[in-house]
């Protein structure tokens, strides 16, 4: 779009909004005639008539009113980049207020915020623990990561990663049962299931299908289920059976050797993680260093 484009379409907004172009030249610091001469380059690039004009009155024809509601939009959009590139800016600062689920937080998340609060000392930051939903408005929420698919019209979604799904076990438990080569060998392990705080049926296990790469589900049985990630995985570190967990849960156990990953061609990408803000507000520039930061974080 060339810049004398966008002029006429500014110039034609301005006028809709003030009603002639006396008004809009004033609002716009040009000539009445500037913008006059503006509106009707507009017209006959468009080959039709915006304006309904008499010598007392002006208003929009119908093709008008079609034009303004896009061009508003147009332009409103224009002024939210603006906006956006100032508050980049601006360093960020104050209190951020946010939320995470518990174990996601706990191991992947805390241990680095130091670093962010020293990359923006000004930046304070509070933080609460939930892994049921809360209500991040009412809370005063500045921020919420959220694993899975969000649905709140009055929030904005910024994905930051995804969780995965692997097995594990004990180093005990693969010596007195050995390792699962495919998933029919589930049918012979006790299999440490999860029961989901917001239902009343086990959760099936995710998997990828060797033959086309896609996740689906698959029922496992054991005798042991629990509502708490931290019990789950602490089963399976006792070597009370296998049990399947997000990375960033078993990443550390992983590590140290407490725990060991099996059915490896079959592990798979999970739901995704997002940071929610309301969306009534601006992407402040405290939010948008949290998001960045925690999309580093995952990344890695």
């Amino acid at each position: 779009m060339g810049l004398d484009r966008l002029g006429s379409i500014a110039a034609f907004v301005k006028v809709a909004e003030q009603g002639s172009f006396a008004a809009a030249g004033r609002a716009l610091r040009i000539s009445p005639s500037a913008v006059s001469k503006s509106v009707l380059r507009l017209e006959d690039r468009l080959g039709v008539r915006l304006f309904q004009r008499t010598t007392r009155s002006l208003s929009l024809t119908e093709d008008g009113e079609t034009f303004l509601a896009r061009c508003s939009t147009i332009l409103a959009d224009i002024d939210q980049a603006e906006r956006e590139m100032r508050e980049r800016a601006a360093k960020p600062s104050g209190l951020l207020r946010i939320e995470m689920p518990t174990a996601l937080g706990r191991l992947k998340i805390v241990p680095e915020l130091g670093r962010l609060t020293a990359r923006h000392p000004e930046l304070r930051i509070t933080a609460t623990f939930a892994d049921t939903l809360t209500d991040p408005i009412a809370a005063r929420l500045d921020a919420v990561v959220r694993i899975g698919f969000p649905r709140d019209e009055r929030m904005m979604v910024r994905r930051v990663g995804t969780v995965r799904y692997i097995v594990c076990a004990a180093p005990a438990y693969i010596a007195a049962h050995g390792v699962p080569q495919s998933l029919e060998d589930l049918d012979q392990h006790n299999c440490i299931q999860r029961l989901p705080q917001e239902g009343d049926c086990v959760a099936s296990w995710w998997f990828r299908s060797a033959e086309n790469g896609e996740a689906f589900q698959r029922p496992v049985t054991g005798t042991m289920t629990f509502s708490n990630n931290d019990a789950v995985v602490e089963a399976g570190l006792a070597g009370a059976g296998l049990v399947q967990l997000h990375t960033y849960m078993a990443e550390p156990h992983l590590k140290s050797g407490t725990l060991v990953q099996v059915l490896d061609a079959y592990a798979v990408d999970g739901p995704p993680v997002s940071v929610l803000f309301p969306s009534a507000r601006q992407l402040s520039p405290k939010v948008r260093a949290f998001i960045e930061f925690v999309s580093e974080i995952l990344a890695r």
